[in-house]
């Protein structure tokens, strides 16, 4: 009875909104039951330690509304659901793929470092509100649905999809400047639509004594070139786009990727400067910026482009394929 009277609240409260009444008709969530004919995904749930059972698009659902933000444009919302469809699939037993030494019982995980994030329905209540839940899960419920079955492919192969929040509006790089090893489709694009762009700036300012310290937590012990460079942090190697490649550290040469984690950066966007035994770090973007920039993709979904578009775009000579089931 309680159920029934918040469904009834809500869209009583709807009504005085004015929010339209197919918001809240045929909703049907993130982990919904597995429907007959679809693919089955097994998912390790790494906070609770269980692998889960969903229908791959229904899991879909809850891939893309942790991935990407659910006031995005819907074309952007598309591009999103289509390329988190291709990494699933990729990784599917029954599409061919072998077991992951992380999760050998699941196929994918919910751990973002290693595969993607998921959310289930009551963490987006939290997340959104109710009354947001409702409004957000049916529009990318939606996005899901229409791309329902497209995966992207490259000379017949299904591809590796990956994708970052923003590349700072500097353009997204070659796969070889980032993971040294060039895959045809992964190619350095211009990205002029970026969403927010001037937003995407990550500020951290540390004592050089505090710095130390974290450097030695992480074994980056000093050397005798430190005395030498009179400096803690010089920069080495820059890829053609400005991105941190290189950077020696107390002396010694790391990647631009190891700064970036031990630092908790959000880009290999950075620059930094020292005063007064501080030093200031500044980066711009977030993630690897290699692939389908997301908030490039909602700037061009905005400027008018649709979802094909923009996974052309940042797929270099990709086609668009529609899985049978």
């Amino acid at each position: 009875m309680k159920r029934v009277l918040i469904i009834v609240g809500i869209f009583i409260l709807g009504s005085l909104l004015g929010i339209p009444m197919w918001v809240f008709r045929g909703f049907s969530g993130a982990g919904a039951e597995i429907r007959d004919g679809e693919p089955t995904v097994r998912i390790l749930n790494t906070q609770t330690g269980k692998i889960m059972n969903l229908s791959l698009e229904k899991y879909l659902v809850g891939v893309v509304a942790a991935e990407m933000p659910a006031e995005f444009e819907p074309e952007a919302l598309k591009a999103q659901a289509v390329a988190a469809r291709t990494y699933t699939v990729k990784r599917m037993f029954e599409f061919g793929a072998k077991p992951s030494d992380l999760h050998k019982g699941a196929e994918i995980c919910t751990d973002p470092t290693h595969c993607q994030a998921w959310c289930d329905d009551e963490e987006l209540k939290r997340r959104w509100g109710r009354l947001k839940y409702y409004i957000y899960i049916e529009k990318i419920s939606k996005a899901v649905n229409f791309t329902k079955g497209q995966v992207i492919t490259y000379n017949k192969t299904i591809i590796e999809p990956v994708y970052h929040g923003s590349c700072g509006g500097r353009g997204t790089e070659n796969s070889e400047d980032v993971w040294s090893v060039a895959i045809p489709y992964l190619r350095s694009v211009d990205c002029v639509n970026e969403y927010k762009v001037t937003e995407q700036v990550y500020t951290l300012e540390i004592k050089e004594p505090s710095l130390l310290k974290v450097l030695k937590a992480v074994g980056l012990e000093s050397t005798p070139a430190l005395a030498e460079n009179k400096s803690l942090v010089l920069p080495t190697k820059r890829s053609p786009r400005g991105r941190l490649q290189e950077v020696t550290i107390l002396g010694r040469r790391v990647s631009g990727t190891v700064l970036r984690q031990t630092l908790g950066l959000t880009s290999t966007l950075v620059k930094w400067e020292a005063s007064g035994g501080k030093i200031r770090f500044q980066s711009i973007g977030k993630g690897h910026a290699v692939g389908l920039c997301q908030y490039g993709a909602n700037g061009m979904a905005l400027a008018g482009l649709d979802c094909n578009a923009i996974i052309s775009h940042y797929y270099t000579g990709v086609q668009i394929q529609k899985l049978k089931y």
